[in-house]
């Protein structure tokens, strides 16, 4: 490696299949690597459940924390949603021996680079102790953080103070967060998500033979982690029953998550079972999300949604919850799309009949969507992170 390169590290708990994941990998794709030595350090080696681990660039040298099953196979089993009521015990007993551990092994990796970007916020209780440059993403709504527990939050606030930089994904976000922590006002820049909107439309035409039934039926789409505690399909599959025997469409979701067997319960208890297909994960979903009918986001809380800017790229029309954050903003206050309250079945079921039913408005809300879409355009917004190494 050049001498002159910065050394900068990227750090995150696990490599799952999330929407952090994937902005991350699209951020490590685009910063120069003529300028910086990147590394990945992932927590935990979760090995078959890194699905994405095949698209971070060859040029990232990749560590992890924990690599030995006595460590991981608690977390493994916690992200698949079976750890069971001893494990969870156990696995909660143990967690002080992990945090000394990772404690150690991080702060002798820490010791070889320039820059530390906590990209998840997992290093919080660490940072106080990282003599270098430290800069941490927030990829949720600060006032829901902690599920807005106020001690939790003066905790929080408390091991923030130790980054020089706290990265925030939307305006709302920088707002909140100010909110809470004024202290930290100085501290706070926004930085929207960077999408590679080129690649996005290309692998948007890439349909696998197999899928070529299913996706050329009429469907409206709804991509997420099926995890209730922030995700809400619940409100989306209650809407869509109500209006399913009046829209032509199906509903399919793509996703993976531990509520899964609850959500295929209700599709059952619904009597829609015919209606409602769940896909599982999808590598690339690009070509479900620009063959729809529309595109549907149904959430508790969110940061900035990268679904609903992948719908954006590729010129859907968009239904979503106006949670906080992100929908309103990426929906431009609703002009690009329409805003339901968290939670209104009514309300949803309103809207998905109302877009099924009207060719023209779905239209007319797509080209909006995409040519607000822009501005998440990784060639820009890479400048403006690399200026934080």
């Amino acid at each position: 490696m050049e001498k002159n390169k910065k050394k900068i590290l990227f750090s995150i708990d696990t490599l799952l299949v999330g929407g952090i994941e994937k902005v991350l990998i699209e951020l490590l794709s685009n910063i120069s690597k003529e300028k910086y030595e990147i590394t990945l350090l992932i927590g935990y080696k979760l090995n078959e459940l890194e699905k994405l681990k095949e698209d971070i660039p060859m040029n990232i040298k990749i560590e992890y924390i924990f690599k030995e099953n006595i460590h991981i196979l608690g977390k493994k089993k916690k992200a698949m949603g079976n750890l069971k009521g001893y494990e969870k015990i156990i696995f909660e007993i143990t967690s002080l021996l992990r945090k000394k551990i990772f404690k150690k092994r991080l702060l002798k990796i820490v010791e070889k680079v320039d820059t530390v970007v906590d990209f998840d916020m997992t290093l919080a209780s660490y940072a106080k102790d990282i003599s270098k440059n430290i800069i941490t993403f927030c990829h949720f709504s600060p006032k829901n953080y902690n599920r807005g527990i106020k001690k939790r939050q003066e905790r929080l606030g408390e091991k923030l103070k130790n980054y020089n930089k706290i990265v925030v994904i939307s305006k709302d976000m920088e707002k909140e967060g100010i909110e809470i922590f004024p202290f930290l006002k100085e501290k706070f820049i926004t930085i929207y998500n960077s999408f590679n909107i080129d690649l996005i439309e290309r692998k948007s035409n890439l349909i696998k033979e197999d899928e070529l039934n299913l996706i050329k039926k009429p469907y409206i789409l709804s991509i997420g982690r099926l995890e209730e505690t922030q995700k809400d399909f619940t409100t989306l599959i209650k809407a869509f029953s109500k209006v399913s025997n009046n829209i032509k469409e199906n509903l399919y979701i793509i996703g993976e998550g531990r509520h899964k067997d609850n959500l295929k319960k209700l599709v059952k208890d619904l009597q829609i079972e015919d209606r409602v297909l769940f896909l599982g994960f999808k590598n690339n979903p690009y070509p479900w999300i620009k063959n729809s009918s529309f595109f549907v986001h149904s959430s508790k809380f969110e940061g900035l949604p990268t679904v609903l800017i992948e719908a954006s790229i590729l010129g859907k029309a968009i239904v979503s919850t106006d949670c906080p954050t992100g929908p309103r903003e990426i929906l431009e206050n609703g002009n690009c799309g329409l805003l339901v309250d968290v939670g209104d079945v009514e309300k949803l079921a309103e809207n998905i009949k109302y877009l099924s039913q009207n060719l023209e408005v779905r239209q007319k809300y797509g080209e909006l969507a995409k040519n607000e879409s822009k501005r998440f355009d990784s060639k820009e917004i890479v400048k403006i992170v690399e200026r934080l190494f």
